[in-house]
């Protein structure tokens, strides 16, 4: 928190109380000009009621979106496949960093072959706080002799912004650090090439060094700290957060433009929608207006065209709006419903979690929004309808339902894993439905089983270099691991996929051995399960609309898509030139 917060806000309460007089005496012609609200032209409003102003007409927010890293780092431990760096202001860069980590014999460390100088690209999110962790992308350089990153250890280092203008290109402060094991593209592509051998991902690999800070920005003329005031005001009425143990408004105001937010424990994981409830507050509003304009909302709300808006204002207002929301849960239109349990799901309330439940099941649009609201209500009920979403025909709403109770509840007996090697999370979770093995390659390295008995066949038989599985009788598997000096180490263990996973780590194999392991199986028919990769719900705007797709088509091998590494690793490449 800002040292200045409490010091400015009781400054702030002051001129408030006298900028609130002002607004009283004048009624609806406000001491701040009136601009125009989002989707207001579209409505239709009673004849004698007035649109009062919301904070969105006189203030937008800043420091959305994602805040793009970049660094230069060492990938070791490659088994002959990576190469010295040619003398280059990359090459340079690398020797300042590695000189950090107090390491001697810096020269011999880049000539050996199996170590690789790698360019490294984040996004951090907006609203990232220290210790978040985000995925990154690694690289070769173009000219690079590396062949493989495979199975490479990316040493810590660190990223941060950079600043290109016509003349120059800069860094900002550090902002994240970096390590892990990069997971090479190949693994997760159909056909492979060269390219997506010495390109890949470190899923979770980033961690937030620098928090990122929220604030509103009063616009143009509107700009005064008696109005600064009144809207950090205005937003705390309806908004608070516990710090060290004690409720907090989230609003600070720090001068005439500025207002400083924080983010509630409830929008953590959907802070665009947080952000579109506040510039939806009204920003003065008599009792009386506020009663009228409950009345005017509700209509609005049963016109599903209106209601997505009409939902996120109601919950702007808070708890004098619940019984309104509470009404639309009964409605004839499922748009109406959806929208009414989304808003009352940041409020707390679970009435609408039965909805919530099926369109996260059914609806593909609707999905993302659905697990995200369930996943802020974190309470029992809410708990039971995340993992009963373990049992749908949607290998996505099981994962993504998987994912959502990770989050708002790590510690629910329903998803408990373990670390396999410190390599991955393994999790066996209970299913009724058909048995699905999922692979993620975003956020950490995770292989989620639904369905505990799932088993390889007789017919598997895996080989690479130095690790050979094989089935052995009906029940059995034998795990050999051959030893550079000529000896053998074995395993035997069950068929059991989540037994073979577990012991073939302990004979050095890391996730990509796993993952490769499983493509081969399925590949080759040693196992019926079936193999999904990061099917993962994607946030959409197309649940506003009034028609909603009610199923979806899943290909087995579902793929999330990956930042665009434009204007990332690939301006970062022509720094040093």
């Amino acid at each position: 928190m800002n040292p200045t917060w409490h010091a400015t806000s009781r400054l702030a309460i002051g001129i408030f109380v006298t900028s609130t007089v002002l607004i009283s005496l004048v009624g609806c012609s406000h001491i701040i000009k009136r601009g125009q609200s989002p989707d207001t032209e579209a409505m239709e409003f009673a004849t004698d009621f007035e649109e009062p102003i919301y904070i969105g007409d006189i203030a937008r927010p800043t420091g959305m979106g994602t805040q793009k890293v970049d660094g230069i780092a060492l990938v070791t431990e490659l088994k002959g496949t990576g190469s010295e760096p040619r003398p280059s202001g990359q090459r340079d860069y690398l020797i300042s960093e590695i000189k950090t980590h107090n390491i001697d014999n810096i020269n011999g460390l880049l000539e050996s072959k199996d170590n690789s100088l790698v360019l490294v690209m984040g996004m951090i999110p907006q609203g990232a706080q220290k210790g978040d962790r985000f995925d990154v992308n690694v690289q070769t350089l173009k000219r690079s002799k590396t062949t493989s990153l495979e199975g490479g250890y990316l040493m810590q280092a660190r990223l941060k912004p950079f600043v290109s203008t016509r003349k120059s290109i800069s860094f900002g402060h550090n902002s994240a650090l970096v390590r892990g094991r990069v997971i090479v593209d190949a693994l997760f592509r159909s056909e492979e090439d060269d390219t997506q051998s010495v390109s890949g991902i470190i899923p979770g690999g980033g961690i937030v060094t620098r928090e990122r800070t929220n604030q509103l920005s009063i616009k143009g003329d509107d700009r005064s700290i008696q109005t600064a005031t009144a809207v950090g005001q205005a937003i705390n009425d309806r908004f608070s957060t516990r710090i060290q143990g004690s409720p907090e408004g989230v609003a600070n105001p720090i001068n005439d433009q500025i207002v400083e937010m924080l983010i509630p424990e409830d929008y953590r994981h959907n802070i665009g929608r947080y952000f579109h409830v506040v510039l939806n507050i009204a920003y003065a509003e008599t009792p009386l207006q506020r009663v009228n304009r409950l009345e005017v909302l509700e209509r609005q709300l049963h016109d599903p065209a209106q209601a997505s808006l009409t939902a996120v204002r109601l919950e702007a207002i808070g708890e004098e709006a619940k019984n309104v929301l509470k009404r639309g849960l009964r409605s004839n239109n499922s748009v109406v419903q959806f929208h009414s349990a989304e808003a009352l799901a940041y409020m707390g309330d679970n009435s609408g979690l039965e909805i919530l439940r099926e369109a996260a099941d059914t609806k593909p649009s609707y999905r993302w929004h659905a697990l995200t609201a369930m996943a802020s209500i974190k309470d029992a009920p809410a708990e039971e309808a995340l993992a009963d979403l373990f049992n749908s025909d949607s290998a996505e709403a099981r994962y993504g339902a998987f994912r959502a109770l990770r989050k708002s509840m790590p510690d629910s007996l329903a998803i408990s894993g373990e670390f396999a090697g410190r390599e991955f999370m393994l999790h066996t979770v209970s299913s009724t439905s058909r048995p699905i093995i999922h692979i993620s390659r975003s956020e950490l390295p995770e292989i989620v089983i639904f369905g505990g008995d799932q088993r390889f066949n007789d017919d598997l038989i895996y080989v690479k270099a130095g690790l050979t599985v094989k089935a052995e009788g009906s029940d059995k598997v034998l795990i050999k691991q051959y030893l550079p000096n000529g000896e053998e180490k074995k395993i035997r263990c069950s068929n059991l996929i989540s037994d073979v996973l577990r012991q073939i780590v302990k004979l050095d194999a890391d996730y990509g051995d796993v993952v490769r392991l499983l493509k081969h199986a399925k590949d080759s028919e040693a196992m019926e399960s079936q193999l999904v990769i990061n099917s993962v719900p994607q946030l959409s705007n197309s649940y506003r609309a009034v028609g909603i797709e009610d199923s979806s088509n899943e290909e087995t091998f579902v793929s999330e898509k990956t930042s665009d590494e434009e204007g990332g690793l690939g301006a970062l490449k022509g720094l040093f030139r």
